[in-house]
């Protein structure tokens, strides 16, 4: 159905299974292409993240099994790159020296919780409320308008190719318990964001794991996607897999999604660039 996934996590990570059994699963679908994108490493406690320490060895296994599946399995050297503008230089000098097929840049942390440290919006509805309330004032468009000035200073900033789970602010927002994208305010900020990543050229991913979320419902919202469209930005699509079995999870469901918005090509890596190739 389609043929490449550019977003995993293994056990570098907090994904589980070795790279390898990710790279048998992707042949065994028949996908062509398969993005190694372990989380990035930090500047702080996170159990999600890689450890800066494992970069190298991280980065010779994929290589190494680049080269052991070479007419096989295109297997590209990735990770997904935390945008934490207060601590950009320092996060960027962790991963700078190595060199990657291609980097997907989310938003995981929204400001600074009461002892300093990036706060993650993502982990718990209790956590979120938490921070909504004491970081936000209990301001919701606060709150995403900060997420969506992240994601917009990440396209402009001009190191990713890919921007994941692009509006991943609604994932405790089933039946619009904190806010309604139909909201003039909402829909403004979204569009801003689209803008910033149509002039930056980059890629915006059809993330499914939003219908295993809370949120039940894809990363990003069908009418982000038809906007995506209106605007020219190429789309992919990905599972967002931590284990092996889940390295085609939706697709069927994503198909039927991009049919129904009218996508009918997506962006495909080879020979070292983006091309758009039919579905």
């Amino acid at each position: 159905m389609f043929r490449t996934n550019y977003h995993t996590h293994n056990r570098f990570c907090d994904g589980k299974g070795e790279i390898a059994e990710y790279v048998e699963a992707a042949v065994a679908a028949g996908l062509e292409a398969l993005g190694i994108s372990s989380h990035s490493p930090l500047v702080f406690p996170d159990e999600s993240a890689m450890r800066a320490a494992d970069l190298p060895a991280y980065c010779a296994e994929v290589e190494r099994l680049r080269d052991a599946n070479r007419g096989r399995l295109r297997v590209h050297l990735s990770l997904e790159f935390d945008y934490i503008p207060e601590r950009l230089p320092e996060l960027w000098a962790l991963v700078a020296p190595f060199r990657f097929d291609h980097l997907i840049g989310s938003v995981h942390f929204v400001g600074l919780d009461t002892t300093g440290v990036p706060w993650a919006y993502d982990l718990t509805r209790r956590g979120f409320e938490r921070g909504l309330r004491t970081l936000f004032g209990g301001d919701i468009r606060r709150l995403v308008g900060a997420y969506y000035e992240r994601i917009r200073s990440l396209a402009a900033w001009g190191r990713v190719a890919i921007v994941g789970h692009i509006d991943r602010i609604k994932m405790w927002n089933r039946g619009s318990e904190y806010f309604n994208e139909d909201d003039v305010w909402y829909q403004q900020e979204v569009a801003a964001t689209l803008r910033a990543c149509a002039e930056a050229g980059v890629i915006i991913e059809l993330n499914t794991t939003g219908w295993r979320h809370a949120a039940r419902s894809p990363y990003p919202s069908p009418w982000i996607l038809r906007r995506c469209l209106d605007l020219g930005i190429p789309l992919i699509v990905t599972t967002d897999a931590h284990t092996p079995s889940r390295i085609t999870e939706f697709h069927p469901r994503a198909e039927a999604l991009l049919r129904e918005v009218g996508c009918s090509s997506l962006a495909v890596l080879r020979d070292g660039g983006w091309k758009m190739e039919p579905f």
